[in-house]
């Protein structure tokens, strides 16, 4: 994987790897605009050789970078899906070329449906837990490795503490502090694009499961293997189909209502790195 482009914006722009590197979902898309630190650069994802350019809305495609004395963090402004028709190794470029280039924490954020009536829109998730039903792995084939040739984990990684658990009670803190409904779950990761049916909602609920959505799983697989250190959070963008009688989804809709969550969970963001990692 080439991560020169990366490593060379990062040079002549004057920066050191991120401090942290923070993936923003679905309904993201807007809420950097109050962001009070210096805004110091971007960087597409197709000018990133092995990166694609996005096909969903709401979803940029690109690298923002933001300077606070001598703190640097990196905000993914969109991802790839499994669902465009990428592969899941396709889809972790995003992430693995900042964390080949350096970057050792990550913050994954998504849109999710809620799969029960306790969560409602707005609501944010804190995951605690995940659940790869998309049938992929980013891991299958070759281990993968690093830019020195050896491999970045072990064949067989273990995944029993993916979401770091003291980070997750800094975030929670931080989205309490503004104004957020704040949970903490187990998320479902499918591969999409159709929303879920009334029965499968019911049964996901069933299985214990709290939120579902199209993204994030691959992530964090990719991540953890590596080493990196992360955490995520889902966005309730809607209550899970069936739920509520006669509503119907509608992508959309769905990111007006994530809006004005997305710039209170960017605030809980900012505290969370002023704070210290």
């Amino acid at each position: 994987m080439k991560t020169a482009v990366y490593q060379e914006f990062l040079q002549s722009h004057g920066l050191a790897p991120p401090s942290l590197h923070v993936v923003l979902g679905s309904g993201f898309g807007t809420a950097l605009s109050a962001f009070p630190w210096e805004k110091v650069g971007e960087l597409s994802f197709a000018s990133v050789p092995g990166l694609h350019a996005s096909t969903v809305p709401d979803h940029a495609g690109k690298y923002s970078f933001y300077r606070k004395g001598n703190q640097v963090v990196s905000f993914q402004m969109g991802r790839l899906h499994g669902y465009e028709g990428h592969a899941p190794d396709e889809v972790t470029r995003t992430v693995m070329i900042p964390r080949l280039a350096g970057v050792k924490n990550f913050l994954l954020t998504n849109a999710a449906g809620g799969l029960s009536l306790a969560y409602q829109s707005g609501d944010v998730m804190l995951l605690r837990d995940h659940v790869n039903l998309t049938g992929m792995n980013p891991l299958r084939g070759p281990n993968p490795r690093g830019l020195d040739g050896a491999e970045l984990g072990p064949r067989f990684p273990d995944m029993s503490r993916v979401y770091d658990a003291r980070w997750r009670a800094q975030l929670h803190k931080a989205c309490l502090q503004q104004g957020l409904r704040v949970h903490e779950g187990v998320y479902l990761g499918i591969l999409g694009p159709s929303f879920e049916t009334p029965a499968e909602v019911q049964l996901f609920s069933s299985w214990g499961l709290h939120a579902v959505g199209m993204s994030t799983v691959w992530e964090a697989i990719a991540l953890k293997h590596s080493g990196a250190r992360l955490a995520a959070l889902s966005l309730i963008s809607n209550p899970g189909a069936g739920l509520v009688a006669g509503t119907a989804l509608d992508h959309l809709e769905i990111l007006e209502t994530c809006r004005a969550s997305a710039t209170r969970i960017v605030g809980a963001i900012q505290s969370f790195v002023e704070e210290g990692l």
